[in-house]
């Protein structure tokens, strides 16, 4: 089928704009992982383009060898795992139990968690409350807690669940199936791509977490990766540069550019590389619901 001019004209724009975009995302990676891999001269002279000068990975040895960012490590995976795994739960689970129509005080409750999208109770109130009545400081229930219940995903998981057949349901229930066995057996595998994608973004916050670490923690044994790079960029290259050169965390002769760069290529790496293995379900959960039939 030969294609019209405004086609053809509508491609071209199109794949020059993709393409920029593209670059928009790419170059500034490439850049940054090239100031990581170069060498100490090439860095301290600003020859660093897009590819890298020289290759030296002494700033990724000393990174990954560091007790510090191990434990940070550790602390993140962990918290990524539990925070998004109890909030799919969580979410899962009241979702379901407000898609009843017979749920006594359903309307209220589901105005309840409304309001607080858009009045919540303050950060003053909030540290208050982790810090000095709950007593969770350097505790990692102050980074949990806080991140289990999120309103906009509850109605989004309500919105899919009230999509599925009711005959569907109405199946499972003559057959002698229980709440949590249509929750979980029958209601869940059909919802799955919506609750991926869901994780996704739960995970993705999880991992990016430094805000509360600032808040409540106070010992290193309690920072995540996040806030580990926060102090690599910002905390100990203001203390340590001197002479051009990182001494403060061990970094002998690694020039701070190098330091940093490498730091926020491990940090972002897992992450990125989950990505992948999620991408099917993370476009069928967005599309989910906007094609009816």
């Amino acid at each position: 089928m030969k294609k019209s001019l405004g086609e053809k004209t509508f491609q071209i724009i199109n794949l020059f704009a993709m393409t920029f975009i593209a670059a928009i995302i790419l170059l500034p990676l490439m850049h940054i992982f090239s100031i990581s891999i170069s060498d100490s001269i090439a860095i301290s002279t600003m020859k660093v383009g897009i590819f890298p000068k020289g290759f030296n990975t002494a700033a990724y040895k000393k990174i990954i060898g560091d007790a510090i960012f191990l434990r940070a490590l550790f602390n993140s995976v962990l918290v990524t795992v539990i925070v998004t795994a109890l909030s799919l739960l969580v979410t899962t689970m009241i979702s379901y139990a407000l898609s009843k129509e017979y749920f006594y005080g359903k309307k209220f409750v589901t105005y309840y968690f409304i309001i607080t999208m858009y009045f919540s109770g303050g950060l003053i109130p909030t540290y208050l409350l982790i810090s000095r009545y709950l007593k969770l400081n350097n505790n990692y229930l102050a980074y949990i807690l806080p991140a289990l219940v999120n309103v906009f995903y509850i109605i989004v998981v309500r919105s899919q669940i009230e999509a599925v057949p009711k005959s569907l349901v109405e199946a499972a229930y003559i057959d002698g199936a229980g709440e949590y066995q249509v929750l979980f057996k029958i209601i869940f595998p059909v919802i799955l791509p919506t609750v991926a994608a869901i994780g996704m973004f739960i995970a993705l916050g999880s991992w990016n977490m430094w805000y509360s670490v600032l808040l409540y923690a106070s010992k290193r044994e309690m920072w995540t990766l996040q806030y580990f790079l926060r102090a690599v960029v910002f905390e100990k290259f203001l203390s340590s540069y001197a002479d051009g050169v990182m001494t403060i965390v061990g970094a002998e002769n690694i020039p701070p550019q190098n330091f940093q760069m490498a730091a926020i290529i491990l940090v972002a790496l897992p992450i990125v590389a989950i990505y992948p293995f999620v991408q099917k379900y993370f476009v069928k959960g967005i599309l989910a619901g906007s094609v009816k039939g």
